[in-house]
């Protein structure tokens, strides 16, 4: 897939989980929700927040970075990343609805979020050096 073909699909699977996602917000009263809208809620979200900063993080790797490197990596690294601080946020906004958000969750998730992006980043190397030798 190239670039543009990435940024294309990307775009527009984001563009309709914010629709989803706003849709959900202006339709539904959180007070007489069931389970079920709380779940597409959430889902929505991620959906949405992923995309964006997959969208983002891939566009400012080729722009700010001047990053030359073939697309299909960036798209990984910038998906991969977009999707971790995702998960922190939708976490963290459950966290909160229930009412059990507190600093020291909030220092927890994103250390679990640092380790895990610290070990997929070793994985990643330790298989490159295996391909070498």
């Amino acid at each position: 897939m190239t670039a543009k073909n990435y940024s294309l699909i990307m775009g527009l699977a984001t563009i309709i989980a914010w629709v989803g996602f706003f849709t959900i917000i202006f339709n539904f009263d959180p007070q007489e929700a069931n389970w079920v809208i709380f779940l597409l809620f959430y889902l929505a979200l991620f959906l949405s927040v992923s995309g964006t900063l997959s969208i983002v993080g891939f566009f400012a790797r080729i722009l700010l970075l001047r990053k030359r490197s073939i697309a299909r990596y960036l798209v990984r690294e910038s998906f991969r990343q977009a999707i971790i601080v995702a998960v922190v946020l939708v976490v963290t906004l459950i966290l909160q609805a229930v009412r059990i958000l507190t600093w020291w969750n909030m220092v927890l998730l994103i250390l679990a979020a640092a380790i895990l992006e610290f070990l997929i980043l070793l994985f990643n190397h330790n298989q490159a050096d295996n391909f070498e030798s």
